[in-house]
């Protein structure tokens, strides 16, 4: 049984239209016939949709992919807080084993705020590195940089590894064991579960299972600035950091308005207004600050656009001030 978060409530009691809501789900499932797992919307801390699409999706811990990233990011700023790194680090001081892989000046100048943003500026290879799933640490690290730090935006999960690789160096059980002990458990989340590669490293950018009413929770959290039952459980200023844009991401092959928006670290910014953490196949969890609004979505489709689209079109007309 999951401990209750949020006070419940109808759209209308919130200035939101529910027909509105129904739409956007018929536009996903029906008129565009793809799978939605799960729809969850809140405003201002309360409750105002929660839908399942799928049997036992409810309490079932969905594969979150990419969002996975966003919940890497929120342990770097944590531990930021804690003085257990910082962001402005190199990243090849954390690996004096792996020194000689540091052969470059471009590889001298790479910070952990560099993998954050996708600008360390490595040749992406990474489909024929996590293929293997030996030693991935140092394989990502002899990887050539062929552009300067901070300046090209490539997405790169595994650079979101490698931060999950710097976290163990600093907090020797990892990034999951962290975000359970002071992250997950005061929030009241129910069961995780984070892949890991051959030295026991959570991989960051990808694998981890959580269910959709516990990702909710990193959305109100974000809107919150970082404060959950009066604990500030990430700092406020790296909550700032961490979604807005860092880096100009126009590039982006999609070519699609909500992946062309910015970068932040491990978060997007949308079209629309706010940011997201998102991941393959249709994982969302959309903060609109200025709506005072968390949505969150669970799917298995192959055109992440839609929802998005739908959400901006349909949705945020329909929710007033």
């Amino acid at each position: 049984m999951r401990k209750s978060t949020y006070p419940v409530a109808k759209p209308e009691d919130f200035n939101v239209s529910s027909a509105a809501i129904e739409q956007v789900i018929q536009d996903i499932r029906v008129k565009h016939n793809l799978q939605l797992h799960s729809f969850l919307m809140l405003r201002q801390g309360t409750l105002l949709w929660e839908e399942y699409f799928r049997d036992g999706e409810s309490c079932s811990a969905h594969v979150m992919y990419s969002v996975s990233k966003s919940f890497t990011s929120t342990a770097i700023g944590m531990a930021q807080q804690q003085g257990l790194l910082s962001v402005d680090d190199k990243l090849y001081d954390f690996f004096p084993e792996h020194l000689s892989l540091c052969d470059s000046d471009y590889k001298r100048d790479v910070t952990l705020r560099h993998l954050l943003m996708m600008g360390s500026g490595f040749e992406n290879n990474e489909n024929d590195i996590f293929g293997s799933f030996k030693d991935l640490t140092s394989q990502a690290l002899s990887q050539q940089i062929i552009n300067k730090p901070g300046t090209v935006f490539n997405y790169y999960t595994l650079g979101s590894f490698l931060l999950s690789a710097v976290f163990s160096k600093v907090y020797p059980d990892g990034i999951h064991s962290y975000l359970r002990n002071k992250l997950f458990t005061p929030m009241g989340f129910s069961h995780s579960h984070w892949d890991i590669d051959a030295n026991r490293i959570p991989m960051g950018g990808f694998g981890l299972f959580i269910n959709a009413y516990d990702l909710t929770r990193l959305g109100q959290l974000y809107l919150q600035e970082g404060n959950w039952e009066g604990q500030q459980l990430v700092p406020k200023e790296y909550i700032k950091e961490a979604t807005i844009k860092q880096i100009d991401n126009s590039n982006h092959p999609s070519g699609n308005p909500d992946w062309t928006a910015g970068y932040g670290y491990q978060f997007w910014q949308n079209k629309m207004g706010g940011y997201r953490a998102d991941g393959m196949f249709g994982q969302y969890c959309i903060v609109l600050p200025e709506k005072q609004v968390v949505i969150v979505m669970t799917s298995h489709l192959d055109n992440m656009q839609i929802p998005l689209t739908a959400i901006s079109d349909i949705l945020l007309p329909a929710i007033e001030e």
